[in-house]
């Protein structure tokens, strides 16, 4: 219940949450769904415990009148004890809809027409999946790669459809499946059973646990052995044992349960589930043939748990499963680090990840099968030396280890490691890499390579050996580069493989004057570090932050780049202009913050002779440029045919104090715009104003506006005559805005009319911080004809606003009852009747 509380909390407000208490979670999702209509489906209920699901749903006795939750479930007594209407039996599919799913998968390469004789058997296989459509799906992945008739009859006469079925037995159809897989399929799915119901993993996680097991063999050529598991992987996609997760992200999947069920049957005795019981519970199924175990933490995982896996001698993976990395560290007996894990001599996996581990013992050097050790978001300070031994270790997994001071100085003798991930080491942990990486010629990953002072660290010219790096790298601590030649011996534009790149100076160096940074380098040639830094014209993705020479080198910017889709510029400090980025054909996501040296934006920003600038940027972010002043719009005649950023969704300007003028003026597919703490930048008046340049936006959906000054004729126009004509402009290019958040605006005392007419389409209005803020609308506005779609109002910090609306209860009763959700705080002079404020 406390899991489930936690994970619905986190969905609605789309942060972490720590609390550990179930109590205190209830009071913060009720807090959360107060007043708030909403429907929740609970997936897939096997729970027949009334007195957990009463406590489950207790918390949502807050929410509005006519909140709904849907449970599916395969068990009728769960549908029973958890329903207050009478459940809903979801029939089996017909045979024609049996056979459109069927179809869809098992001809999406060819056509129907085309095999009439594989449509008839197809038909008939159809019928003996029993109007399952996971049944039909799996099948159809299974047939579709078949092009004989001979091999569909094999599937359709084969001997497992006779078998007899028990009660929860697995679908005869998955059986099927699974017979007609490849020998190297069918042992990497049984491995799966592994896998916890439920739980959403990747590809390269699972592909990494296959090779260290040995299931993936490596054919004669140059295909590296993880591209060759990851077509293991696809093909198992393809066939429906794998499935995408229900997230936004697409490189998430998961396992349907009743092809868990399939793995688990198929794994046999080879592997066991630790299930998360209370301590003291029987583990009588772990034998001498163990090969695997698996489980899901708990918040503390003691000595009971574990002690019968000293029966596992030829235990060959260890592997615990979180369901959350945002939870707090959990904690483990010191009995398997001390005890149990010296005596599993044959261990391959190893993974201890998210236990408050701060050392591990020197015996894990015995361990000289291991090939994958995962020790992600543990509180290590230092590997043991004897790490140094394990020479048939592939993958080392240090991932958010805040607390790591330092890599063992042997780590050069591991000259089989294939994947060092150290990402997400912050503050001053990590200071240099070891000496002799330039031996680790087999790694393809390194996600961070820290450059250290002295001889004692390796150098920055080490990552020349490496030449099959691929994926992401971060090169950080650049300062310590004390020869740029150096920087040129690293081949960055050599290696292809590398679509990621992160180049970062200390960020002490960001706040020096130029004449203490370049003392400091003791005059190396920043400018040619940078530039021997050159990557491969295939990069997607770069930053460089901290930078500290005074120009950029000629390749960025440069339109051969055409794959580059990010880049972000930080803290880039000494630099006097901007690179020509609008040369990047494919760039999508631009943010440059930091660049204090910057004083205009001009023709160099969107490349000199380039016909169409920034052809595919979404994402334009300007953050913290100090000394910023003037965006000079591109090209001289604004009636030009071509006009940059036409593809500009969302537009943020934050902390840029000097900045004066207009926006760009051809903005025709933006969505957001943002602007915070800009205070010279004043929405001028209509003649030459921000609502002119709404003219080419056609589809702003968001506004944000903080700490940027209305100008005062615009808050209270002086003559009727501008009234109108800001009603007018703003009725054409604000009616598509949809959320709208105004914060600390200064001399505003309500919303004037060309505000409010223009907001037709409105459904949320955030106010917070206006200090002068006394009513919303004045009293002409006829409110009852404007702000029809508003579904949520909230006002937080207006001292001196005294009531909604100047005029009678009954003009504004026609808004405020479409408004679902009202919430004033902090607002002491209010007046209006609090019927109107509540929920």
């Amino acid at each position: 219940v406390t899991r489930i509380t936690r994970a619905i909390l986190e969905c609605l407000t789309l942060t972490p949450c720590d609390l550990k208490e179930l109590n205190a979670l209830q009071i913060k999702l009720n807090e959360t769904i107060t007043g708030k209509k909403f429907l929740l489906v609970l997936d897939d209920v096997w729970n027949k415990r009334y007195d957990e699901w009463n406590l489950l749903r207790s918390s949502f006795r807050a929410g509005a009148h006519e909140s709904k939750i849907i449970v599916t479930t395969r068990e009728k007594d769960v549908a029973l004890q958890m329903g207050t209407v009478k459940s809903h039996h979801l029939d089996k599919l017909s045979n024609d809809d049996s056979w459109l799913i069927f179809a869809q998968h098992a001809f999406e390469n060819r056509s129907m027409s085309e095999h009439p004789k594989l449509e008839i058997i197809g038909k008939e296989i159809v019928k003996k999946c029993g109007g399952l459509p996971l049944a039909a799906r799996t099948l159809g992945g299974l047939l579709r790669c078949k092009q004989r008739d001979e091999e569909w009859e094999d599937v359709l006469n084969s001997e497992i459809w006779k078998l007899p079925s028990k009660e929860n037995d697995v679908l005869p159809a998955l059986k099927v499946s699974y017979h007609h897989l490849p020998s190297h399929l069918k042992r990497c799915f049984a491995y799966c059973a592994v896998i916890p119901n439920d739980y959403v993993f990747e590809e390269r996680e699972v592909v990494l646990l296959w090779m260290a097991e040995g299931l993936i063999h490596k054919l004669e050529g140059n295909q590296q052995i993880e591209d060759l598991g990851c077509e293991y992987f696809r093909e198992l996609v393809s066939r429906s044992f794998f499935q995408p997760s229900s997230s936004t992200d697409k490189s998430q999947f998961i396992m349907h349960d009743l092809i868990n069920d399939l793995a688990q049957v198929v794994a046999g005795t080879l592997c066991f589930r630790l299930e998360n019981k209370v301590e003291g519970c029987s583990q009588s199924k772990i034998g001498k043939r163990t090969r695997r175990v698996s489980y899901t933490t708990g918040n503390y995982d003691g000595i009971k748990r574990f002690e019968e896996l000293g029966k596992a001698e030829c235990l060959r993976t260890f592997l615990p499963f979180t369901s959350s990395h945002q939870f707090p560290f959990r904690c483990i007996t010191r009995y398997v680090l001390s005890d149990l894990l010296p005596k599993l001599k044959r261990l391959r996996v190893l993974c201890l990840s998210n236990y408050d581990i701060r050392t591990l013992p020197d015996s894990i050097g015995d361990l000289k099968h291991l090939r994958y050790l995962n020790l992600s978001r543990t509180r290590i300070r230092r590997l043991p030396k004897s790490i140094g031994t394990l020479y048939n270790l592939q993958v080392m997994l240090l991932e958010g280890c805040y607390n790591l001071e330092e890599l063992p100085l042997n780590l050069g003798n591991l000259i089989n490691l294939r994947h060092l991930d150290i990402t997400n080491l912050y503050g001053d942990g990590l200071k240099e890499m070891p000496l002799q990486m330039g031996k680790l010629t087999n790694l393809q990953t390194l996600s961070d390579f820290v450059v250290g002072e002295g001889s004692g660290s390796s150098s920055i010219r080490e990552l020349g050996n490496l030449q099959q790096l691929r994926g992401s790298l971060s090169i950080s601590r650049l300062e310590n580069v004390t020869d740029a030649g150096d920087a040129s011996d690293v081949n960055l534009k050599y290696k292809q493989g590398i679509k990621a790149l992160s180049l970062k100076w200390k960020d002490r160096l960001i706040y020096m004057p130029i004449e203490v940074i370049y003392s400091v380098n003791a005059g190396i040639d920043t400018d040619h570090v940078l530039g021997f830094l050159q990557p491969h014209l295939e990069l997607e993705k770069l930053t460089i932050k901290g930078y500290a020479g005074r120009r950029f080198p000629t390749w960025l910017g440069d339109g051969s780049f055409s794959r580059m889709v990010l880049l972000r510029l930080e803290g880039c400090r000494n630099c006097k202009s901007l690179p020509p980025l609008g040369q990047l054909p494919s760039l999508k996501d631009l943010e440059i913050a930091g660049m204090s040296g910057v004083e205009q934006v001009g023709p160099e920003f969107y490349g000199e002779g380039c016909s169409k600038p920034f052809p595919s940027l979404e994402n334009l972010t300007f953050r913290h440029m100090e000394e910023w002043k003037d965006w000079f719009s591109f090209g001289v005649d604004q009636n030009e045919v071509i006009q940059p950023f036409t593809r500009l969704s969302k537009l943020c300007i934050c902390d840029c104090s000097k900045l004066v003028g207009k926006l760009p003026n051809h903005l025709p597919s933006l969505k957001q715009l943002v602007t915070d703490n800009c205070p010279q930048l004043v929405i001028a008046l209509p003649s030459s104003g921000m609502l002119r340049n709404f003219g080419s936006i056609g589809s702003l959906s968001f506004l944000s506006i903080k700490d940027v000054p209305i100008h005062a004729s615009l808050c209270i126009p002086d003559h009727v005559a501008d009234e109108v004509v800001l009603a007018n402009a703003a009725s054409n290019h604000l009616k598509s805005v949809t959320e709208l958040l105004v914060e600390n605006i200064p001399k505003l005392t309500s919303l004037p009319l060309w505000f409010i007419q223009g907001l037709t389409g409105l459904e949320l209005l955030i106010i917070e911080n206006c200090g002068e803020l006394a009513s919303l609308w004045p009293n002409e506005v006829q409110l009852q004809h404007h702000l029809l779609a508003l579904r949520c109002l909230e006002i937080l910090c207006c001292p001196q606003l005294f009531c909604l609306f100047e005029g009678k209860e009954e003009e504004l009763r026609p808004c405020l009852n479409i408004c679902k959700y009202r919430n004033v705080k902090s607002c002491h002079g209010i007046c209006t009747p609090s019927h109107f404020l509540e929920s």
